[in-house]
């Protein structure tokens, strides 16, 4: 694929984040793809798929803001500013650096930096809003 093909697949895998699409998000993720997140660990794709429906559980909407992408060889690079509101009224607005890997049109590994501090205080049990 190209890199302009690549750029796309990892837009449409953050459209399908904000859309709460599972489905969307599994079909762009080779079997035995791999998602690191510095400070929590490193998911395999049902893992991390698990732990990303229960963000969509918790929350009613969700945005991201596409700041920038870079692509080089078969990677991709994309900074994200994230608005999630949950059902319980809180906020979690979150910067992230997302590090995508691609091989015959899927992504097989995913690096997700973000402000890990932040995302444990609000996923914690009685977390608080930012």
């Amino acid at each position: 694929m190209t890199q302009q093909q690549n750029t796309a697949l990892a837009l449409q895998l953050l459209d399908a984040i904000v859309a709460g699409d599972i489905a969307g998000v599994r079909e762009r993720l080779c079997p035995s793809a791999r998602w690191e997140i510095p400070g929590f660990g490193d998911y395999g794709r049902e893992d991390f798929l698990l732990s990303l429906q229960h963000t969509f559980d918790l929350s009613s909407t969700r945005r991201l803001h596409v700041r920038n992408t870079t692509a080089e060889a078969n990677r991709v690079a994309v900074e994200v500013a994230g608005e999630f509101h949950f059902h319980d009224g809180r906020d979690y607005n979150n910067r992230y650096h997302y590090l995508f890997e691609f091989d015959n049109g899927l992504i097989v590994r995913a690096c997700e930096y973000m402000d890990t501090a932040l995302a444990r205080a609000i996923f914690a049990p009685g977390g608080s809003s930012t």
